[in-house]
């Protein structure tokens, strides 16, 4: 009786030690500045050089629309990128190189200018 009471002991024991809770991961936004547009923008976002998504941007035109979803990222460094297509070519926007810890929120700014 004594060793099984034991063996019991030991597995509760064990079954309480558990895993370590997986990191919270980040959050990226991306967000068109273009105070002096009105027009609607394909953009796509890029972390780490891999296509993540794309949206259209919609700027002083009804709904307004400047903000994209969010995209989970890992805690740690990342490489964000952005381009738009423009006519027949794109505008890159330059990559930007960020440190995210983890649960906290970063918003990518993608300047543009009208003329």
């Amino acid at each position: 009786m004594r060793t099984s009471l034991v063996a019991v002991a030991a597995a509760g024991l064990l079954a309480c030690r558990g895993t370590e809770p997986a990191p919270r991961p980040a959050t990226l936004y991306f967000s068109l500045d273009a105070p002096f547009c009105g027009m609607a923008l394909p953009v796509e976002f890029y972390v780490d050089s891999l296509l993540v998504g794309s949206d259209t941007f919609r700027v002083n035109l009804a709904p307004n629309h400047t903000t994209s979803r969010g995209f989970v990222a890992a805690a740690g460094t990342h490489r964000l990128g952005a381009r738009a297509a423009i006519g027949v070519g794109y505008y890159v926007w330059p990559d930007t190189v960020v440190s995210l810890g983890a649960g906290l929120t970063y918003t990518r700014s993608l300047p543009f200018y009208c003329s």
